[in-house]
C-alpha cells in the first residue's frame, strides 16, 4: 500500500484499537483514556446498541500518508466499490460473540443479585457463634504444632488471644493437654500476616502521562515506570495498557500503535524497543552526541552534565546502576568537553575528580574565573605563553562604531559638495571685461566661413549660409584662442 489517499473498509470483527477510537471520539467528541481494546467495544456498545451484534455492517476510513487515518462518519455506502475490505488476521480479530454472552451473563448475575438479600457475616451475634463453637466436634478444630518452641512474649496480641481462648476453654477439646503449643502456634500465624506488605491506599501518584515528541519517546516510558512504581503497579501487562493511553494523545503515538503485533504486548521490554525503534531515536544516534560530546557557552554545569549522562545511557542500554568503568568514561568526557582554562584546570585535577564530585569543582572554578563565560573568554593561563588577545567588541559596541563611521563619511562628502556649489556659483575673473574683439571683428576676421563651427567644431543650424569648408590656419588659431 503505497498510493494515498487509501479508501479501504472494515466490519466491527476487523476493527483495531486505533480505529476504535477514531469511532468512539466521532460520537463522543473524546478520546477515552486508559482502554484497551475490550473496554472500547462495550463502551461503543453502551452508546450505539446493536454496534457488536451487527457484522455486516461497514465502516469507512480514509489513510491520508503513512501517519494519519480518519474515520469517515457521514459515509453509509459504498456503490462504486471505492473503498477495499480489509480485514485483520485470526489472532487480531474481535470475538463479538464471546463479548456479546459475557455481557448478558453478568447482567443476569447482576439481576440475580438485586433479587437476593446479604448478610455480613460481622454482623452476626457472637452468642451465636459461641454456641455454634460448643457444637463443633473436635476432629474439625485442627491445630498444628508450632515448627520450634519459641520464647514466650507477654505483649498485648499474646495476652489478647490468651483471654479469647480462655472464653471458649470448653470448646477445646480434652486431647489437647498443652495449651501452650496453641498460643505459640497462633502467634506465630499472626505476626507472620502482619509482616507481609500490603499496599496502603492513602497514597496514590495521579501525574498525567502524556507523550510528547520534543522530551523524546525514552523519557515517556521512564515515566510510565516511575507512575507504577509510585502506585504499586507490578503487573507488566498494566504499564503497557498505560504508555498506550498516554500515546494516544499525539500522531505519532497513535501511530505507533498500529506497528505493534500480540506479541509485542505481553512483555514490556518487548513493547518499549518497538516503540522506540518505530518513533525514537536508534542508539547509534545517541552515540553520537556521547562521543562529539562540547559545552555549550550558556549552558550549566549540572545540566551540561545530566545531558551527557542521559546520552551515555541510551547510548550503551546502560538502564541500571551505572558501574565504576562507567562512571569514569564519563568523568573523562565531561572534562574533555569543556573549553579554555575551566578545561585546564579540570585536566590538572582529574586524579582527584570523582563522578560525585566533578559538577562541584567545576563550579567552583567557573565562579571563580567569572560564571557564565569563564569557559570560553579566558585564554588557557596554566602555562604563560602568548599574550591574551583582545576581547573582541558586543554587537551594540560594533554598532555604535559604525553609525560614527558612517557620520564622519557623510560630513565629508558634505563639506565637497558645499565647496564645489560655492565655486560654481562664484564669477570668473576678468567676465565683466569687455572683450578686445567683438563679434563685427569676428565677422571680418571669418571672411565669410561659418563662426560657430570655427569656434566649436560644428554648426547646429541646417540651413546655415556661411561656409562650412576648411578654413585657414590664421582663421582657426584666432577663434580658438578666443574661445
Amino acid at each position: 500500500m503505497s498510493n494515498f489517499p487509501y479508501l479501504y473498509k472494515k466490519t466491527v470483527e476487523h476493527l483495531d484499537t486505533p480505529e476504535l477510537f477514531l469511532i468512539y471520539r466521532a460520537s463522543k467528541g473524546f478520546f477515552p483514556k486508559g482502554c484497551n481494546k475490550q473496554v472500547l467495544l462495550l463502551l461503543i456498545e453502551d452508546s450505539h446498541p446493536g454496534f457488536l451484534s451487527d457484522k455486516t455492517k461497514f465502516f469507512y476510513f480514509k489513510q491520508k500518508d503513512v501517519k494519519s487515518v480518519h474515520y469517515l462518519k457521514n459515509k453509509i455506502d459504498d456503490p462504486n466499490n471505492e473503498h477495499e475490505l480489509k480485514e485483520a488476521n485470526q489472532n487480531n480479530r474481535n470475538d463479538v460473540d464471546k463479548i456479546l454472552a459475557d455481557t448478558k451473563e453478568e447482567k443476569e448475575a447482576e439481576k440475580d443479585d438485586e433479587d437476593s438479600e446479604t448478610i455480613l457475616i460481622s454482623d452476626v451475634d457472637p452468642l451465636y457463634e459461641q454456641s455454634s463453637n460448643k457444637a463443633q466436634p473436635a476432629d474439625d478444630l485442627n491445630f498444628d504444632k508450632p515448627p520450634a518452641s519459641q520464647p514466650e512474649q507477654s505483649d498485648t496480641k499474646s495476652e489478647i488471644m490468651r483471654s479469647f481462648c480462655a472464653q471458649y476453654e470448653r470448646s477445646i477439646p480434652s486431647t489437647i493437654h498443652n495449651r501452650d503449643h496453641m498460643f505459640d502456634r497462633l502467634e506465630h500465624i499472626v505476626n507472620k500476616i502482619d509482616s507481609q506488605p500490603r499496599r496502603s491506599n492513602d497514597f496514590k501518584f495521579t501525574q498525567k502521562l502524556q507523550f510528547k515528541a520534543d522530551l523524546g519517546v525514552e523519557s515517556f516510558l521512564i515515566s510510565v515506570e516511575n507512575y507504577a512504581a509510585a502506585n504499586s503497579i507490578h503487573d507488566q501487562k498494566k504499564w503497557i495498557a498505560l504508555a498506550k493511553s498516554g500515546l494516544m494523545n499525539s500522531e505519532q503515538g497513535l501511530s505507533a500503535q498500529s506497528t505493534l503485533e500480540p506479541e509485542d504486548e505481553l512483555s514490556w521490554d518487548r513493547f518499549k524497543r518497538k516503540i522506540i525503534s518505530t518513533i525514537g531515536f536508534d542508539p547509534s544516534y545517541y552515540r553520537s552526541i556521547f562521543r562529539n560530546y562540547r559545552r555549550k557557552s550558556s549552558e550549566r554545569v549540572g545540566l551540561s552534565f545530566a545531558n551527557l549522562v542521559q546520552a551515555y545511557r541510551r547510548a550503551f542500554h546502560k538502564n541500571e546502576i551505572l558501574s565504576e568503568d562507567d562512571k569514569t568514561h564519563i568523568l573523562h568526557q565531561f572534562i574533555c568537553g569543556q573549553e579554555g582554562q575551566l578545561k585546564t584546570s579540570l585536566e590538572l585535577e582529574e586524579g582527584r575528580l570523582t563522578y560525585s564530585n566533578v559538577i562541584e569543582r567545576a563550579s567552583q572554578i567557573e565562579r571563580a574565573l567569572g560564571y557564565p563565560y569563564a569557559h570560553n573568554a579566558y585564554e588557557v593561563m596554566a602555562i604563560p605563553s602568548k599574550p591574551a588577545a583582545p576581547s573582541k567588541p558586543s554587537e551594540m559596541e560594533s554598532l555604535v562604531l559604525l553609525m560614527k563611521e558612517m557620520m564622519t563619511q557623510n560630513a565629508a562628502q558634505l563639506a565637497q559638495h558645499t565647496a564645489l556649489l560655492k565655486q560654481i556659483s562664484e564669477p570668473k575673473r576678468g567676465s565683466n571685461k569687455t572683450s578686445s574683439s567683438s563679434y563685427r571683428d569676428d565677422v571680418k576676421i571669418a571672411a565669410g566661413f561659418c563662426i560657430a563651427k570655427l569656434k566649436y567644431g560644428s554648426c547646429t543650424k541646417s540651413d546655415c549660409k556661411y561656409n562650412h569648408a576648411e578654413a585657414s590656419a590664421e582663421i582657426k588659431k584666432h577663434f580658438s584662442s578666443s574661445a
